[in-house]
């Protein structure tokens, strides 16, 4: 009852009036008084369900189409983009009012906390995960569920491109699976746990658990899911330099996508794994090719912002690569443009604009940009590659006869390092001398 009056924004006076006082209607939502049929009669009217859904039940057909579109939106989110998991998921909050299992009632408002995540609302995603956990105590007994709960956790830091905090949650979601019943969540927690993996450059970890996640997808007959998953498994050979094996896996997707009633993101997804394939193997025009191919399988709505800049992203380097500024600019500016969101792959874009500079004689542009880029990743936390463009500029200081410059840069480049190695149990300090111990004032007593 109580969550319905809210879902209204009614207050308990708005409620109450005219049928049983405040305190009593409190007492009834929190479960300490049963009130008569011909006080459930009217509230279920004002509240505008049904007396059996203020009590607590609902017909079994209802429950297994909100089951249903809960499915399609989680389905919709990977393969058709947002608006048309939005849309089906409009149709799920209308027939949410009809529910009252506490259980489905979860999965509704987790669903809902995946679509903010997906459009990268993530402050307010945040907001609603803390409230979540409030309002639904009984969520540690619910395995499937917390498991969930978990994944997303770990989902609005991997959308932050924090992935070593969203390893966190994902291995807690690890460590309840032999609790967890339902299947295709324990693949998600896998496919998520092999993904994370994949950013973090443990390539073996990534197809470990990429497999495992497609073990179970198989089983299932969830093919599309299989598909995505098969997209990742490469992407970890492409890393590890087994470039046979990747390309086999991005071959499997296009043929199964020839068989099967395979999404137009999907298929875009595998040229873009196949693009970075070609681009680790120094095929620059190839890989072009499958990047640009990427972007024109889909619609532009089907793609969200940050995926199409991160493509350009990749254009870009391949332009560097074959010495063409002004397209590798061209395809920056656009990438610039669709990653103000994603702060990190932002952030990157500085180091591919400061090349840029750099090829083009702009050495004080150059400067600025990694200046800007070390500032940015030692705000996000993330110190490898702060470390990284600071040695850069640190090398390139003192290569050109600026040692003073060069020594502050390499500084910093090591403090950055440090942050990354784990302390050592070890005295380094250097004793006090002789000349160091304090003298006396007193004689002892």
């Amino acid at each position: 009852m109580r969550r319905r009056r809210k879902k209204l924004r009614m207050t308990q006076a708005e409620l109450a009036e005219g049928i049983i006082s405040v305190p009593y209607l409190s007492l009834i939502e929190n479960e300490k008084a049963m009130p008569r049929a011909d006080v459930l009669e009217p509230l279920a009217q004002r509240l505008n369900c049904s007396v059996n859904n203020l009590l607590g039940v609902t017909d079994q057909e209802t429950l297994r189409r909100a089951e249903g579109w809960i499915d399609q939106v989680r389905l919709a989110l990977t393969y058709e983009g947002v608006g048309e998991a939005e849309r089906i998921f409009q149709s799920l909050k209308e027939l949410s009012f009809s529910i009252a299992n506490p259980k489905i009632l979860m999965q509704v408002d987790l669903v809902e906390i995946q679509l903010l995540i997906h459009r990268l609302e993530l402050e307010e995603s945040r907001t609603r995960l803390e409230m979540f956990k409030e309002q639904w105590p009984q969520l540690s007994d619910e395995y499937n569920l917390l498991a969930w709960y978990l994944r997303l956790q770990g989902n609005l830091y991997f959308y932050q491109d924090q992935h070593h905090k969203a390893l966190i949650y994902y291995r807690e979601a690890e460590r309840i699976l032999s609790s967890v019943t339902d299947d295709i969540e324990k693949a998600y927690i896998f496919g998520n746990l092999g993904r994370t993996y994949l950013h973090l450059s443990n390539s073996s970890l990534g197809i470990l658990y990429t497999e495992k996640c497609i073990e179970i997808m198989q089983r299932k007959d969830r093919w599309l899911e299989t598909c995505t998953m098969l997209n990742i498994l490469g992407a970890c050979h492409t890393r590890r330099g087994e470039h046979k094996d990747a390309i086999e896996c991005f071959e499997r997707v296009l043929r199964m996508a020839d068989r099967f009633s395979v999404t137009e993101t999907l298929t875009s997804q595998t040229y873009h794994e196949l693009g970075i394939c070609y681009f680790s193997l120094s095929d620059y025009d190839r890989s072009i090719q499958y990047l640009l191919k990427s972007l024109d399988v889909v619609k532009k709505e089907q793609l969200s912002r940050w995926e199409i800049g991160y493509t350009h992203k990749i254009i870009c380097q391949n332009y560097i690569k074959k010495g063409d500024f002004e397209q590798a600019r061209h395809h920056l500016e656009l990438a610039m443009d669709h990653l103000q969101k994603r702060k990190q792959r932002l952030t990157d874009c500085y180091i591919l604009l400061g090349q840029i500079h750099y090829a083009q004689g702009d050495i004080s542009s150059f400067v600025q940009c990694y200046e800007k880029a070390i500032r940015e990743y030692g705000r996000l936390g993330i110190s490898e590659k702060a470390a990284q463009a600071s040695r850069t500029l640190g090398k390139y200081m003192n290569d050109t006869g600026d040692r003073n410059q060069a020594l502050s840069y390499l500084l910093q480049a090591v403090e950055h390092y440090q942050t990354l190695a784990s302390s050592i149990d070890f005295p380094v300090e250097l004793p006090p001398t002789p000349g160091d111990q304090p003298k006396d004032t007193a004689s002892p007593q």
